[in-house]
C-alpha cells in the first residue's frame, strides 16, 4: 500500500474532481460521494425531496426507485404520496432475457400502485431510467452545491461510477451506460458490478487477520429485485488484500421485491371481506412489513403483528386494536418461495468452491435475520455467515472506493487479480478446408486464395477460463478487398457468446447455440492506404492486404475494445450490441 506522502503526492498532481458512486437498485437507489483530494472523506447522501419539494425533507440512506410523470412535472422517489400509482421495477426491463421473471411476477402478484411500462421491450425502461438517473444526478449537483459551495461545484469535473447486477448480459450494462450518458453525466462514466463493488466494502471492514491466503468466500448480493453470487479466493495478504474469482458469478431475478407482492397477494385475500378495509389499509400495512416485519423476522417469534389502521376488531381475522397478528408459519410459507430461490444459488456455488469458508451477505435482503438463519442451515457449521456493516450501502461504497483508487492509488487495500469467463467468446473466420476434419457440404472458393474455405468459430476464450484484466485478449484479422472497390474504410465483424451449463466446449461450426453479442466496427480510415500493403490474389486482381489485431479488454461490467495496427492503437471500436 501507497504511504500517506505517496498518496498525498497522487493526489496533487491529478486532476481535482468529484467522483459520484450510484448504485442504481431495482427498489431503492443509493449516491455516495468524495473529492480526490480528499479522498479519505466519503459522504453518503442522505437527504432527499418529499412531496412538497423540499431538498432536504426525508432521511434516508436510499430513496425509492420510483417515478411519476405529471402533467407539468416529474416526481420520483419520496416526492411520490402513498397512495398514488407510480412506474417501479423499470430497471429490471433493462435486461430482457429476465422479462418472463418479471411479467410471472407481476401477473401472479399484482400491485395496484404499480403503472404499466410505457413501451413494450427495452425502450420504456431506457426512458424511465434515463429521467430517473437525471433526477438522481440534479439532486446529487444541488447536495454538493450545499455542502461545498456553488463556486468549487461549477468549477470541478464531476465523475460518475453506475453499478449493474452481474447477471445482466453486456447489451442492458451498455444499455444503462447509455442512460447515464442521456441523463447529463458525461461520456466519462464507469460501471461496475454489484456484487465486486460490495465485495470491496465487505473486505474493506473485516478483519483483515482472519483471512489466509488460500481462504475462499462466496458473496451474496439479495437486493430488491436481482441476487448476485461470486466466489473469490484470496491469493495475497500484502502489500495488498488480492483476490481472484474462484467461480463464475451466478444469480436470477428473485430478490426481496418479489416477497413484497406475495405478501400483498396474502395480505388482499385476508382483508377483502373485512369492514372498512381499502386501500389505505393495505398501503399502511404493506409499509410496516417493508419497514419493519420483513427486516426484522427471525422465523423464531410465535407470532407477527402488522398495523391494519382504520379496521375493527374481528376475533376470526385475529385483528385486535388495529393490529393483525400472523402466524410465524403462515410467515415463513410467504419467505419460502424467494429463500428456497437464494438458497438454491448459494448451495451451488459452495458446491463449485467445495471449499468456501464463508457466505458473506449484503444488499438489503441480505441484512434479514432470517434469511442468514436459513442460510446457516442448509451450509453447517463449518462455513460462517457473515453481515458485514453497512450491508445496505454495501455496493455504493465499494462502488466509490474502487474508483477513488484508479484516480488516487493507494485508496484501497483490495485489489481483484482476475475474473471468470462467464460465456465462450469467439468471432467466425473462413480457414483453409481440410478433408476428413471439415464437413464438406460447408466449403466455398475463396477467389483471393484460390482455395476452397471453410466457415467455422475461432474462440478466443472459453466459458470458465481465468481473465486478467490487465491482459487484453487479442484477436487477429485479415481484410482483403479489391482495390477496384475502393479505400479499405472499415471492417466489421460480429462477436458471439456461447455459455453452457454443463461447460461443454464451444461448437466449432456457427450454430443456433451461440448468440450473437455486438457488432464491432473498426474504423480503418484512420489507417493511410500508404501503411496498408496490397497484393495480386490467385485470381490476378489486386487486392488492399491488412492484418490488423482487435484487442479485447473485461472490465468489471463492461468491455472495450480497440484496433491496433502494426503495435499502434487506431482508436477505439465502435460497438453495437445485439
Amino acid at each position: 500500500m501507497a504511504s500517506r506522502s505517496d498518496t498525498n503526492h497522487s493526489v496533487q498532481t491529478m486532476e481535482r474532481a468529484i467522483l459520484v458512486a450510484m448504485d442504481y437498485g431495482t427498489t431503492f437507489s443509493g449516491i455516495m460521494w468524495a473529492q480526490t483530494a480528499r479522498p479519505d472523506v466519503k459522504t453518503t447522501i442522505v437527504q432527499w425531496p418529499d412531496s412538497d419539494g423540499l431538498l432536504e425533507a426525508r432521511t434516508s440512506d436510499k430513496v425509492p426507485t420510483e417515478m411519476i410523470y405529471d402533467e407539468d412535472e416529474l416526481r420520483w422517489g419520496f416526492m411520490i404520496k402513498d397512495d398514488e400509482a407510480r412506474h417501479q421495477w423499470f430497471k429490471l426491463d433493462l435486461d430482457p432475457t429476465h422479462e418472463n421473471e418479471v411479467s410471472r411476477l407481476t401477473i401472479n402478484f399484482p400491485d395496484p400502485k404499480a403503472l404499466p411500462p410505457l413501451y413494450d421491450g427495452a425502450s420504456g425502461a431506457v426512458k424511465l431510467s434515463t429521467d430517473y438517473l437525471s433526477c438522481l444526478r440534479q439532486h446529487t449537483v444541488n447536495i454538493l452545491k450545499l455542502k461545498l459551495g456553488e463556486g468549487v461545484v461549477n468549477s470541478t469535473p464531476i465523475r460518475y461510477i453506475i453499478t449493474v447486477p452481474a447477471i445482466w448480459n453486456d447489451a442492458a450494462k451498455a444499455r444503462t451506460q447509455q442512460c447515464g450518458i442521456d441523463a447529463g453525466m458525461g461520456l466519462d462514466i464507469r460501471i461496475i458490478s454489484e456484487p465486486e463493488a460490495a465485495v470491496v466494502h465487505a473486505l474493506d471492514v473485516m478483519d483483515p487477520h482472519n483471512l489466509n491466503v488460500g481462504d475462499t468466500f462466496v458473496l451474496c448480493d439479495a437486493g430488491g429485485g436481482t441476487v448476485d453470487l461470486i466466489s473469490y479466493s484470496v491469493t495475497r495478504l500484502e502489500p495488498k488484500l488480492e483476490i481472484r474469482e474462484a467461480v463464475a458469478g451466478s444469480g436470477d431475478a428473485c430478490g426481496s421485491i418479489f416477497l413484497n407482492r406475495i405478501f400483498r397477494k396474502y395480505l388482499v385475500s385476508q382483508l377483502e371481506d373485512v369492514e372498512g378495509v381499502g386501500d389505505d389499509t393495505v398501503e399502511d400495512a404493506m409499509a410496516d412489513f417493508e419497514s419493519s416485519t420483513k427486516r426484522k423476522f427471525t422465523g423464531e417469534e410465535k407470532d407477527v403483528i402488522i398495523r391494519v389502521p382504520g379496521l375493527a376488531d374481528d376475533a376470526a381475522k385475529r385483528i385486535k386494536r388495529q393490529k393483525m397478528t400472523i402466524n410465524t408459519s403462515v410467515l415463513k410459507a410467504l419467505f419460502e418461495p424467494v429463500i428456497a430461490s437464494i438458497t438454491t444459488l448459494v448451495k451451488n456455488q459452495l458446491k463449485q468452491t467445495k471449499m468456501a469458508k464463508a457466505v458473506i451477505l449484503v444488499g438489503g435482503f441480505g441484512q434479514s435475520p432470517y434469511l442468514r438463519k436459513c442460510i446457516e442451515q442448509i451450509v453447517g457449521d463449518a462455513v460462517e455467515v457473515l453481515q458485514p456493516p453497512h450491508g445496505w450501502t454495501a455496493v455504493v461504497r465499494g462502488a466509490l472506493i474502487r474508483a477513488l483508487n484508479e484516480d488516487v492509488p493507494g485508496i484501497s487495500r483490495i485489489t481483484l487479480a482476475s475474473r471468470i469467463a462467464r460465456k465462450a467468446y469467439g468471432i467466425r473466420i473462413a480457414s483453409s478446408f481440410i478433408g476428413g476434419a471439415h464437413e464438406s457440404h460447408r466449403k466455398f472458393w475463396n477467389p483471393f486464395w484460390g482455395r476452397y474455405d471453410v466457415t467455422t468459430m475461432k474462440w478466443f476464450t472459453e466459458q470458465g477460463d481465468e481473465i486478467d484484466q490487465e491482459k487484453p485478449l487479442v484477436a487477429h484479422f485479415l481484410s482483403t478487398q479489391l482495390i477496384s472497390g475502393g479505400p479499405l474504410n472499415e471492417h466489421s465483424v460480429r462477436l458471439y457468446s456461447f455459455s453452457s451449463r454443463s461447460n461443454a466446449k464451444a461448437p466449432l461450426y456457427p450454430c443456433g447455440d451461440m448468440s450473437r453479442l455486438v457488432k464491432l466496427t473498426a474504423n480503418l480510415s484512420s489507417i493511410s492506404t500508404t501503411l496498408i500493403p496490397t497484393k495480386v490474389g490467385a485470381d490476378g486482381l489486386p487486392y488492399y492486404y491488412l492484418s490488423f489485431e482487435i484487442k479485447v479488454k473485461f472490465f468489471s461490467a463492461h468491455t472495450e475494445y480497440s484496433l491496433w495496427y502494426k503495435n499502434k492503437e487506431y482508436g477505439k471500436v465502435n460497438s453495437e450490441y445485439a
